[in-house]
């Protein structure tokens, strides 16, 4: 062994047990959860945490196929493509996803989009407990876009994601 693969072994062996921590500038950049944030502070409860979780995970299952992985390279290749060329997004989702989004995301989405709210002309309560809940968007950033009265944007969250809880049946009506 070279004198250089020694050093190069060495330091190896040190990084796998060293925990390399954040610099100050990724710390800074940083966003704590928002929902968690408020769920600590007692502005939500813990029917509302778990709301905003299943919300979050029907988001990540029907954004897992929209990236280049998702594409199959083969069917590119194809001189003519078959009509059903590309999976379906239902198709991709777990059976616990798909559970969770026939019986409480959908109705509860459907639900949500048709109460509009704001300023904007499409702005609408589903949009703002995403932006929050989902995004992480702060409150005071949401009530700009959307043209809302200060603490109105925390009010949409709560009550979107008190429905949801209802419809879940964490909680009665």
């Amino acid at each position: 062994m070279t004198r250089r693969q020694g050093r190069r072994r060495a330091a190896v062996s040190r990084a796998e047990c060293e925990v390399v921590r954040p610099t100050r500038e990724t710390v800074a950049k940083l966003r704590r959860d928002l929902v968690e944030q408020l769920y600590a502070k007692g502005r939500l409860r813990q029917e509302h945490l778990e709301a905003a979780e299943e919300i979050r995970t029907v988001w990540q299952a029907f954004s897992r196929g929209l990236g280049a992985s998702a594409m199959n390279p083969v069917m590119l290749a194809l001189p003519s493509r078959p009509l059903r060329s590309a999976v379906q997004p239902v198709e991709r989702l777990t059976p616990r996803e798909e559970r969770l989004w026939r019986t409480r995301y959908r109705p509860w989405a459907g639900e949500l989009s048709a109460k509009a709210c704001g300023g904007g002309e499409n702005s609408t309560q589903l949009r703002i407990v995403v932006d929050l809940a989902v995004d992480n968007r702060k409150l005071r950033q949401v009530e700009g876009w959307y043209r809302l009265r200060h603490g109105a944007a925390f009010e949409h969250l709560r009550n979107g994601l008190h429905r949801y809880a209802e419809i879940a049946g964490w909680i009665g009506p």
